[in-house]
């Protein structure tokens, strides 16, 4: 359907959709909307705004949805985080928030706004439940070489597999990983997008843990009140800022199946593949590394990460079957490949979620 944006207005776009600029001028999240047609996953939303008028084709899916408001639904304090962030030039700046308050549109918009400052930041998602660079149970970098629309346009230039989907049950080796990637890019800047695991007492330690592990130059909290103030005092310099209006929240199912078109995305195309074990290291979560072979050999349908000699993961998989000497694993192809390492998520391999492996 057509639809004209009036002038200053910003039009909600939920997915699943798709929309094409016809004639005029927008943006979505400070990047210039193009002639190109621009797909709105499901369970997501984009803000399409614009100062003068737009001419706009809309194909709306089902369950997807448009409607406009006045003015713009980016708050001014998001513009003068990214001022202050733009005059750091480098170092890195950590972002945090309870869920659904809109960290990964902020990440988005942050990456925009520097670009178009001439300033190319590396983008590390750290959120392992509802991961956009990566596969969910993952920790993922990227380097962004045009405008986003969505962190998911992405494509990782390295990721560690941590093997779950909730910090709270891996949050030593989810630490290691964050500042490894973090410890990357030491001359640039660096964006650091986390998990929604913010305000229980767990929770609040674990991300003062993360400060003092990566020393970010910068915390912005995404918060109503004063619910971040434990960690945001933490840092050594810090900025509260609001969530955007008319965030999109989701429900567990939703989040369920977020997850599972993400590891479609890098499953869709594998094949079973049988490795001997005499030429791939093995590493076992620690829920099994001192169980018996006959629990081990049990063990059907976890997820897999394909690891090079270097730690970084490869691909994700599933595990078809674990035995003394072969392991037989669902995945694409891995080049370089040195080591399988078994995770906590129980998989098909169509990407659905069957349960955790019991701690």
């Amino acid at each position: 359907m057509r639809y004209f944006l009036g002038s200053s207005n910003t039009l909600i776009v939920r997915g699943p959709a798709s929309l094409q600029l016809l004639a005029g001028r927008a943006t979505a999240l400070g990047a210039p909307l193009e002639s190109r047609r621009l797909i709105v996953r499901e369970e997501r939303q984009l803000p399409i705004e614009t100062s003068f008028e737009a001419d706009l084709d809309i194909v709306l899916g089902e369950s997807s949805s448009i409607f406009e408001v006045e003015g713009s639904t980016i708050p001014r304090s998001w513009h003068s985080a990214l001022d202050a962030i733009a005059e750091m030039n480098q170092g890195k700046v950590m972002i945090v928030g309870a869920a659904d308050v809109g960290k990964s549109t902020l990440s988005t918009f942050l990456a925009n706004g520097l670009l178009k400052k001439g300033i190319i930041p590396r983008i590390i998602d750290a959120d392992i439940g509802q991961a956009d660079i990566g596969p969910p149970t993952t920790v993922a970098s990227a380097v962004p070489t045009s405008y986003l629309y969505s962190l998911v346009d992405l494509t990782p230039s390295a990721m560690i597999f941590v093997g779950h989907t909730s910090p709270s049950h891996v949050q030593a080796k989810l630490l290691r990983g964050i500042r490894r990637l973090s410890d990357h890019g030491q001359r640039s800047l660096t964006l650091i997008n986390t998990d929604g695991w913010a305000l229980d007492p767990e929770a609040i330690l674990y991300k003062i843990g993360l400060i003092e592990t990566i020393h970010p130059d910068l915390v912005l909290g995404i918060a109503i009140g004063k619910e971040l103030e434990p960690i945001l005092s933490r840092a050594d310099a810090s900025m509260r800022i609001e969530a955007p209006q008319l965030v999109l929240a989701r429900s567990r199912s939703d989040r369920r199946q977020i997850r599972t078109a993400s590891y479609r995305r890098y499953l869709d195309g594998g094949n079973t593949i049988a490795y001997s074990r005499r030429n791939i290291r093995v590493r076992l979560p620690n829920a099994l590394a001192t169980s018996r072979l006959t629990r081990i050999s049990e063990q059907t349908n976890l997820i897999v990460g394909l690891l090079d000699n270097e730690g970084y993961l490869l691909q994700i998989g599933v595990l078809l079957n674990l035995e003394e000497e072969m392991l037989r694993v669902y995945s694409r192809p891995a080049d370089r490949l040195s080591e399988i390492e078994l995770g906590y998520v129980r998989l098909s391999a169509e990407g659905v979620e069957l349960g955790y492996l019991e701690l």
